[in-house]
């Protein structure tokens, strides 16, 4: 309800005492000083700029309620949620209103104190040590309890920079993300993409195969053997020559990789842990000299390369390797989480075994500037750092490392290059490619060169196709419904495979998903996370907007039918202009059109909220509307009903110029004119397929099928046959479309009576008893009235200890003041009973309407099978 894009909470807060402009600024320092560097909270590459700084334009409790919101949002993204940005509702002295995004409602709910401690820490001009060093614990606490749920820093890094370059993001599960919807999806994990093969993948953990494919290429790669036991271990090395390297055959990462052996002594070491890692299958291969280069290979292309240094320290002439271990040690970018940006590297074995090599031990003083190694290899995942080397590479080095790529099959691959200076030919330097990685890690890249981000450089690669598939949103009070299924009817005959959420149900393509589908967020979400819908139509309710939002974050085109009587006085709506700026909120998310019934004045007021600039009105009266001729005299568009050709036709305006569609009466869901608001709904459809760009005569070949029936429109006016009168089905539930189907029975040609069946009236509004019994009265000959109990009870405004007993009661009682015979009015109060009694009174010529829901459709289905059945019965 308040714009965002991801599912929202609402915290509202009391504020005591005074925040002036200093106590902000100290908040913003403290926050850009110690979040995700301090206080406990580990780095976890995340954009620097997570905070923004306050907008003091708006005054001091703005900008205090705004850093507030930022920091909701960051902590939020410490966690490793990539939600969106967070929104000020409101901040006066005294009481804010937040709107807060979440992914996971139970990281925010337990976060939300921690939050709160950070601001009213901050906010102090003193600090005293102990609060900050509890909180600080407390933080490393809650994160240790919330990031296993989380993403992993690489895909969180993609799903924010994918919404800073404006694609949709969500969370699939399971560490998987998704950009964008439908057809032009992408899904990620981490530097996994849905283009990444599968195969290709399996080859690169292949260490032997891949290393095969690569030598038959023709490209560099060490000499190497498989091994599976000690001695075979000791006769390749020996057969290599000395210094080799140890590798389990399909792990990556560096795990149990050991290079520079010199010696049988380390090689059996090395041999019996990377055997242990990799159930007995080990790569043992000649060492190659030379600086350890990661090259980044993304969609056949070089975009990134960086040399990366072995974890060690550098000695100052004071301290002890000991000593500056530990200094090192204390970045709090590093960790011994596998997901820390760096890692802890630790005094254990191997690096006593690297010190004594170089002849130093844990308590040598190292000289100024000397740099030692305790790891024998380079990897970030082992403890070393990087240093960008892109501009360096030397074009053979390119071409070496994007073939590379290919010959695997990779679509983005971390390439493994040793050799001793980048900048210079492998052909005339020496070199091999020692691995070929598939999902490759970013750390390297995000230390060699923090400024770049080559998260966001992938997804414009990956998504430069664009991610969003036409989406259409429609609300209002009457018409919602048939005004999709004709606009999805319009995509469907276009040849795309468009999908529809209603109220009648979920449609992908011409198939129904779900027939009582809750609209809103839920059969939206159903089809735009379908890699197969093309386009996606969307009714959108007053109740489905409230409790569960809108399911984008903009829409291509949206429309406002019309802003009746109903719901009113409910959800803290409590007047109909009210409920007009509410369903505007549909028309702000609008990226280029917006239709509006300009025939409607609370839809008419509401037309600044659009966020399009193209308004496409739409009126029966046409340039008879002062809004429409004012609107038209500007050159811009509307859609209106206009005498062409002798019949009343549909009529597309640009300025002066008038584009003739289709007369009305050859839509079927008009009925020949019986049918008006199907008229005003056609209206409505074709304006926004005119607005989406789909050509004119498609637009005219789809209404021209368009039909009430229970394909098409279920629920919906569907004359329903097999009986020997006739059945016309409608799910109207408000004032103005109940004395819509009373005006169309009073005009039907009926040769018998008019009979209602409804469990509608009144039902959520009592008020409406006494507003529509004169209509009912005044048209139907006898009326069956009933009711959905648990609604009654639950959802509307009767009150008293037996609510249901009243709405039935009452209803009976108006329709027998406004001049219908109490004879001819029958309460049953179960609703399914009430239509099969409808059914089987009903006579030869009679007219019955049922004003009821879908769920009467088996009743009716029912009866005709019975119907059927006696008439082969009395046949034979």
């Amino acid at each position: 309800m308040h714009g965002l894009s991801d599912p929202t909470a609402v915290l509202t807060l009391q504020i005591e005492g005074r925040i002036d402009g200093d106590a902000v600024q100290r908040l913003v320092s403290r926050a850009r000083a110690n979040f995700a560097h301090a206080d406990g909270i580990p780095a976890e590459g995340l954009p620097e700029a997570l905070l923004s700084g306050p907008h003091l334009r708006g005054g001091v409790e703005m900008a205090a309620a705004s850093m507030l919101a930022a920091l909701c949002v960051a902590f939020q993204r410490a966690a490793r949620d990539a939600v969106g940005l967070a929104r000020v509702v409101s901040a006066s002295k005294g009481a804010w209103v937040l709107a807060l995004p979440y992914h996971r409602r139970e990281v925010l709910h337990s976060g939300l104190p921690l939050m709160l401690d950070h601001f009213r820490l901050w906010i102090k001009q003193a600090i005293a040590p102990a609060a900050q060093k509890k909180l600080a614990e407390a933080t490393s606490q809650w994160l240790r309890g919330v990031q296993g749920g989380s993403l992993a820093p690489n895909t969180l890094r993609f799903a924010l920079a994918a919404r800073e370059l404006g694609h949709p993001v969500s969370t699939i599960g399971y560490g998987v993300i998704q950009l964008g919807w439908g057809s032009r999806q992408q899904r990620m994990e981490s530097s996994f993409t849905g283009q990444t093969s599968v195969l290709a993948t399996r080859i690169a953990k292949n260490k032997p195969l891949a290393n095969a494919l690569l030598a038959r290429a023709g490209l560099p790669v060490p000499r190497s053997a498989l091994v599976s036991n000690w001695d075979q271990a000791l006769k390749v090395a020996q057969e290599l020559g000395w210094p080799v390297v140890v590798k389990p055959a399909n792990l990556d990462q560096g795990q149990g990789v050991v290079p520079d052996i010199h010696d049988e002594d380390l090689l059996r070491r090395s041999f019996e842990r990377a055997a242990a890692l990799s159930s007995g299958r080990v790569l043992v291969e000649k060492h190659v000299e030379g600086a350890d280069h990661r090259l980044l290979v993304v969609g056949g292309r070089l975009l990134v390369a960086t040399r990366r240094l072995p974890g060690g320290v550098t000695g100052d002439g004071h301290h002890t390797v000991a000593q500056l271990l530990a200094k090192l040690n204390a970045d709090p970018r590093r960790g011994t989480d596998q997901r820390s940006l760096l890692k802890t590297i630790e005094l254990d074995e191997e690096a006593a075994t690297r010190l004594a090599e170089q002849g130093l031990n844990a308590d040598s003083v190292v000289e100024l500037g000397r740099f030692v190694t305790m790891r024998r290899t380079a990897n970030i995942s082992t403890g070393g750092t990087a240093l960008d080397v892109t501009d360096q590479v030397h074009p053979d080095n390119r071409w070496l490392a994007e073939r590379a790529a290919r010959v695997v099959g990779l679509d983005i691959a971390g390439i493994d290059l040793l050799c001793p200076d980048i900048a210079r030919s492998w052909r005339k330097v020496g070199g091999a490619i020692c691995e070929v990685n598939a999902q490759p890690g970013f750390r390297p890249h995000w230390l060699g060169d923090p400024a770049r981000d080559v998260n966001a450089e992938i997804v414009e690669w990956l998504c430069r196709g664009g991610t969003r598939v036409p989406t259409a949103a429609i609300t209002g009070t009457n018409g919602k419904s048939t005004t999709a299924r004709m606009l999805h009817h319009i995509w469907l005959a276009t040849g795309r495979c468009a999908g529809l959420s209603s109220s009648s149900g979920v449609w992908v393509g011409s198939d129904r998903m779900l027939e009582k589908a809750p609209v809103g967020v839920t059969g939206a979400r159903m089809l735009l996370d379908d890699p197969g819908v093309e386009a996606v139509v969307l009714e959108l309710p007053r109740l489905g907007l409230i409790t569960l939002g809108h399911p984008c974050d903009h829409y291509d085109v949206a429309a406002l039918l019309n802003v009746q009587d109903d719901h009113i006085g409910v959800n803290g709506i409590d007047s109909m202009e009210a409920m007009a700026r509410f369903k505007a909120q549909v028309l702000e998310r609008a990226s280029q059109a917006v239709v509006i019934n300009a025939d409607d004045a609370l839809c008419l007021s509401v037309r600044g909220q659009a966020g399009a600039t193209r308004q496409v009105l739409v009126s029966r009266v046409g340039d008879a509307n002062p809004a429409v001729g004012a609107h038209l005299a500007e050159g811009k568009d509307a859609v209106l009903v206009a005498w062409h050709a002798g019949a009343e036709w549909i009529v597309m305006a640009q300025g002066e110029t008038r584009t003739p569609l289709m007369p009305l009466n050859e839509i079927p869901a008009t009925m020949n004119g019986l049918l008006r608001f199907n008229e005003a709904n056609a209206l409505s459809a074709a304006a926004l397929a005119w607005a989406q760009g789909i050509p004119l005569d498609t637009v005219r070949a789809a209404l021209g099928t368009f039909a009430n029936t229970l394909e098409h429109n279920p629920g919906r006016y569907n004359v329903i046959g097999g009986f020997p009168f006739t059945v016309l089905l409608d799910f109207g539930h408000n004032p103005d479309g109940i004395r819509e189907i009373c005006n169309v029975a009073r005009r039907w040609s009926v040769a018998g009576r008019r009979r209602l069946v409804t469990s509608h009236i009144g039902n959520r509004h009592r008020s409406h008893v006494a507003l529509l019994a004169p209509d009912v009265a005044a048209v139907f000959d006898d009326a069956v009235i009933s009711q959905d109990a648990w609604f009654v009870r639950h959802k509307s405004d009767w009150t008293g200890e037996h609510p249901e007993v009243q709405h039935l009661a009452q209803l009976e009682q108006s329709l027998c003041e406004a001049g219908m015979d109490g004879a001819n009015v029958t309460i049953i109060a179960d609703v399914l009973e009430a239509v099969r009694q409808g059914l089987q009174t009903a006579e030869a010529g009679d007219l019955l309407v049922l004003l009821v829901g879908e769920g009467a459709l088996p009743v009716i289905r029912q009866a005709l099978r019975e119907r059927e059945a006696a008439v082969a019965v009395s046949c034979v």
